[in-house]
């Protein structure tokens, strides 16, 4: 005789307790999957945010616009990682479906600035006095002129993720500077020729011509103009 009694209604229990462990046997399958899944989900986001190989320090950044290939401001976390001889950008899983990881060699960079950054439309609605704007803007935006493959001028724009605030931000910013001149990087960018060097190149040259012109009047000897513009001469 069955636990109530009747085969009807025995039958029905018995059914209902295959139901259940059917459902909670599938249940149980559905949420390991899903752990296997989510385990595998975590670890390759850990991968993606790992420094690359030889890296000197890795900072997460978000891409801010500047290329034509990315004309738009996008959200999302970049892996900024310093190497020897480059900066390379990598996305995390988070950027991986429109950023395209890429290097910049030091030796193309023009350039390379802290900036502050802009503030949004949502952020200048919500600051309630001059002070809040202002503390919201902060040097936490990098701006990166360079040479590519292609010998055309590039610029991009990074805003620092690293950090918890705006502020924490900043000081990564500061920290990035630091660990670059540490490393002596900024002295593998392009050196630009600035207005003063070219003025006294100018001002060499002219000295030069003046000398001539004093060498050509007996003013000067030979021996005399010879060693007066190799003094100047290292000048340039």
């Amino acid at each position: 005789m069955g636990l109530f009694g009747n085969d009807k209604i025995d039958g029905m229990f018995e059914k209902a307790k295959e139901t259940l462990k059917d459902t909670t046997d599938k249940t149980k399958k559905a949420f390991a999957e899903s752990s296997e899944q989510m385990k595998q989900h975590n670890a390759e986001s850990k991968n993606m945010k790992a420094p690359v190989e030889g890296a000197i320090i890795r900072y997460g950044v978000t891409y801010n616009g500047g290329l034509a290939k990315y004309p738009k401001a996008q959200s999302g976390e970049i892996g900024l990682n310093v190497l020897e001889d480059c900066f390379y950008l990598k996305p995390t899983m988070t950027t991986v479906e429109w950023f395209e990881e890429m290097a910049i060699p030091y030796e193309k960079i023009k350039k390379l600035e802290i900036v502050e950054r802009k503030i949004s439309n949502a952020e200048w609605l919500l600051s309630s006095s001059r002070s809040d704007m202002k503390a919201m803007e902060q040097k936490n935006n990098i701006e990166i002129s360079y040479i590519d493959s292609d010998n055309k001028n590039q610029l991009i724009r990074l805003e620092m993720l690293t950090g918890v605030s705006i502020y924490g931000q900043a000081g990564k910013c500061v920290e990035f500077m630091d660990v670059l001149r540490q490393n002596d990087i900024p002295d593998k960018f392009i050196k630009e020729t600035t207005q003063n060097t070219t003025e006294a190149q100018v001002d060499v040259l002219g000295q030069i011509e003046k000398l001539s012109e004093l060498k050509e009047k007996g003013i000067l000897s030979d021996e005399e103009f010879n060693s007066k513009k190799k003094e100047l001469l290292k000048k340039l």
